[in-house]
C-alpha cells in the first residue's frame, strides 16, 4: 500500500493553543513561540490534515544555542543564526498510540499501574518465599527429631507370583499404513491424523511513524492468518492373535514356610488358540517390626529379607516425617 504523509500536532506550552499543525505551524499563531518538537502528537483519525507534496530532507534538528527546531537541510539557524553543523536530531514520538495531550496522562497511568503490579508481584513473591521457607524449616525439625528406637522382628511375609499369558484374539487399532501383517476383520475409517496450516486472508493494521519533521507516514502493514486444515487418513481396526496377560499363579508365606514359586498350570501349551505360557515374575519380601508402641514394615530383597530371624532384636531411627529408616537397621546382639 502507498505511504501517505499526515501533519503531526503541537500544543503550545506558553498560550496553550492546541493542534497546531507540525509542518505548517513551525510558531504559535496565536503567541509566536517556536515549536517544541518534544510537544508533537500523533492527531485522532477525526484531526488528520494530509501534507500534500510535503518535500522531506529527514528529522529536524535542534540548535544548540537556542533549542529551537530547525530543517534537516538548514545551515544555520532560522531564529539566532547559529550553525547547524553539530545540531542534534529531535527525539521521535514511538508508537503511534495515545492522541494529543492524553499520551502524558496515559503514560502517567501506565506507570502506575505497572508500580501497582510490581509492587503486588514483590508480595507475592514474598508471601511465596515465606511459605516456602516454613515449609522447609517444618521439614528439617521434623528429620531432625528423629529418634533411636529398638525393634523386634514380629513377622515375615513373602509372595510370589506367575503371570499366566493366553494366545488369544485381541482388537487393535491403528493407521492402516502401521498395521501389522497378521491382521484380519479389518475394517477402516476415514479420521483427523494431522493438520496442515493453511492461509485465511489477512490480518493489516495501520502503522504511524513520526519521520521527526513535524510529519508522519501511515502505512497498512499486513500479516497473513493461518487456520488448521484436518488431514484425513485411513484408519483401520482390526483382530490380531496376540500373548496377553490372562491371570496370574500366586503362592504365599510367612515366617515357617520358606519361598517357593507357585505351580504354573497351563492348560495346553504351543501357538494354538487358547494355548497357555508362562508370563513375567514378580516376588516381594516383607518385614513386620515392632517397637516404641507401633508396627513397621519394611520392603528388603531376598537374601537382606532372610537375616531378618523371627523374635529378633534390631534398631533403628524413626522420625515423624518418614517413619522408620529401614536402610539402616542395626541387629543387636
Amino acid at each position: 500500500m502507498t505511504e501517505r504523509v499526515f501533519e503531526m500536532l503541537w500544543d503550545c506550552e506558553f498560550c496553550s493553543a492546541k493542534k497546531l499543525l507540525g509542518k505548517t505551524h513551525r510558531y504559535c499563531p496565536r503567541c509566536g513561540a517556536p515549536q517544541n518538537p518534544q510537544k508533537r502528537y500523533f492527531p485522532s483519525d477525526a484531526d488528520k490534515v494530509e501534507a500534500k507534496d510535503h518535500e522531506y530532507h529527514g528529522a529536524d534538528k535542534l540548535c544548540l544555542a537556542c533549542k529551537t527546531a530547525n530543517s534537516a537541510k538548514t545551515k544555520f539557524c532560522v531564529a539566532c543564526g547559529g550553525s547547524m553543523a553539530e545540531g542534534k536530531t529531535v527525539p521521535l514520538v514511538s508508537g503511534g498510540g495515545a492522541v494529543g495531550p492524553a499520551k502524558e496522562v496515559l503514560a502517567e497511568v501506565d506507570a502506575r499501574e505497572e508500580a501497582r503490579k510490581s509492587a503486588r508481584r514483590r508480595l507475592i513473591a514474598k508471601v511465596a518465599a515465606g511459605c516456602a521457607g516454613l515449609v522447609l524449616l517444618l521439614l528439617v525439625v521434623l528429620a531432625a527429631t528423629s529418634k533411636e528406637v529398638e525393634l523386634s522382628v514380629a513377622g515375615r511375609l513373602w509372595e510370589r507370583e506367575i503371570d499366566i499369558e493366553a494366545f488369544r484374539t485381541v482388537k487393535e487399532s491403528s493407521w492402516c499404513d502401521s498395521m501389522p501383517v497378521d491382521s484380519y476383520d479389518v475394517s477402516r475409517s476415514r479420521e483427523v491424523r494431522s493438520h496442515d496450516s493453511v492461509a485465511d486472508g489477512e490480518d493489516c493494521r495501520t502503522v504511524r511513524r513520526d519521520r521527526g519533521d513535524g510529519t508522519y507516514s501511515e502505512e497498512e502493514e499486513c500479516t497473513t492468518r493461518y487456520r488448521d486444515e484436518p488431514v484425513y487418513d485411513d484408519m483401520c481396526r482390526y483382530s490380531v492373535d496376540r500373548w496377553a496377560r490372562q491371570r496370574s499363579e500366586v503362592a504365599r508365606g510367612a515366617l515357617s514356610e520358606p519361598p517357593a514359586w507357585p505351580e504354573a498350570r497351563l492348560s495346553r501349551t504351543g501357538q494354538c488358540q487358547g494355548c497357555e505360557r508362562e508370563g513375567a515374575r514378580k516376588e516381594r519380601y516383607t518385614v513386620n517390626l515392632q517397637g516404641g508402641g507401633k508396627t513397621h514394615s519394611c520392603a528388603f530383597a531376598q537374601d537382606r529379607w532372610g537375616s531378618f530371624a523371627a523374635g529378633s532384636r534390631w534398631k533403628g531411627r524413626v522420625n515423624a516425617l518418614t517413619g522408620l529408616d529401614c536402610r539402616k537397621l542395626e541387629a543387636l546382639k
